[in-house]
């Protein structure tokens, strides 16, 4: 079902065309990203109408179009596309926006108005089934981005803000496959399989030094 903003449109559109508005055709749409998520505050141009406009915030817009012309979808964050309108092409038309799927990204999504902050979790958790951690620099910068509050000291000692211990080190600890490690920074981050960090009492068995936190890590075939 249409919105009323867009019936308004629509309307206002039919009622003001001149008698060459034969020459021209209304397209509708939604623009979605990642696992269907609408985006909004995206710029919607047809290059041969000159048309312009901007999704709404469930990522609908209406926008005047010569019979042949071609749409071009700009914004930041994803990829810039372009769909060629013609004849055969569907009405309303469903475009799905390229986005480089990393943490920063989303952060970035939500900063610029395209997703809400209440689809941050779905999106991550969408970025995360696909296990895109290639897209990071290096293991720090997954741990960085997949946690807040972590702090990466130079050595590659992970800090935890919130967690300490009184035996001299604040250094959270590492599990890779079940076994604990002294360093991570040899680990590829397309060879991560899923990531996670335990700062409860249940790690306890990893030694004292567990009460500054335990990211668990598992490789992709068990790889060392």
């Amino acid at each position: 079902m249409k919105s009323i903003k867009t019936l308004i449109i629509l309307f206002l559109i039919n009622y003001w065309l001149p008698a060459s508005s034969q020459e021209i055709r209304i397209i509708s749409g939604t623009v979605t990203t990642l696992n269907d998520l609408p985006v909004s505050g995206i710029k919607v141009t047809a290059k041969k109408s000159l048309a312009a406009t901007i999704t709404d915030s469930l990522g609908g817009f209406v926008i005047a179009c010569k019979p042949k012309d071609r749409l071009m979808f700009k914004s930041q964050v994803f990829s810039n596309i372009q769909r060629r309108i013609n004849k055969s092409t569907s009405n309303p038309i469903n475009v799905k926006l390229n986005f480089i799927p990393t943490t920063k990204n989303v952060d970035m999504a939500i900063g610029y108005g395209y997703i809400s902050s209440d689809q941050r979790t779905q999106a991550i958790e969408y970025i995360e089934r696909g296990n895109n951690y290639c897209n990071y620099i290096d293991v720090f910068d997954l741990i960085k981005a997949k946690f807040t509050g972590v702090n990466i000291m130079p050595d590659g000692c992970i800090i935890v803000r919130g967690l300490n211990t009184i035996n001299g080190s604040n250094c959270a600890i590492y599990v890779v496959d079940g076994n604990k490690v002294d360093n991570i920074d040899y680990i590829s981050t397309c060879d991560v399989k899923e990531i996670s960090l335990l700062k409860d009492g249940t790690a306890a068995i990893y030694g004292s030094q567990s009460s500054n936190g335990v990211f668990f890590i598992n490789l992709k075939d068990g790889k060392e």
